[in-house]
């Protein structure tokens, strides 16, 4: 819980690694996330404490911190029911650099986000939404829309 800054609209999260070698950044998310998130936090926000877990699985009298298996299996059955294949956390992740990109996001800032240390892994993203751009200008290129 003392990691979610709905002021803010952020959330610092620790990553890979333990202790000192730990990754941690922080995580932006819109208006519409924050708004459902405080949804979701509602009912048991007056008895959180800052350590207790953002999100939690279980009965309310057995709740408990959700565990990356246990987001990656609720991902999973997800996709099963909407017919989606290959569902899995990571895809989002991939999803979400892909969007940011054709949205108008820079690859700087998608870097930090992503907490990737270099531009290699952000230049696969990248390479993805050129990929786009050319296909579209392919389809709306004004001289070759003339039809002189």
């Amino acid at each position: 819980m003392r990691d979610l800054d709905l002021g803010n609209n952020k959330i610092d999260i620790a990553g890979k690694g333990k202790g000192r070698d730990s990754k941690q950044r922080a995580v932006y998310i819109g208006k519409r996330t924050a708004k459902a998130l405080w949804r979701y936090l509602t009912p048991r926000i007056s008895e959180a404490a800052p350590h207790d877990p953002l999100f939690v699985v279980g009965p309310a009298d057995d709740e408990r911190g959700i565990t990356r298996d246990v987001l990656s299996r609720l991902i999973s059955r997800i996709g099963e029911r909407a017919g989606v294949e290959k569902s899995h956390p990571h895809r989002f992740r991939h999803t979400f650099a892909i969007n940011y990109l054709r949205n108008g996001g820079d690859v700087l800032t998608l870097q930090r986000l992503l907490g990737h240390e270099s531009l290699e892994m952000v230049r696969r993203y990248a390479n993805v939404a050129a990929t786009d751009c050319a296909a579209a200008h392919k389809t709306a290129d004004p001289v070759d829309n003339w039809r002189l």
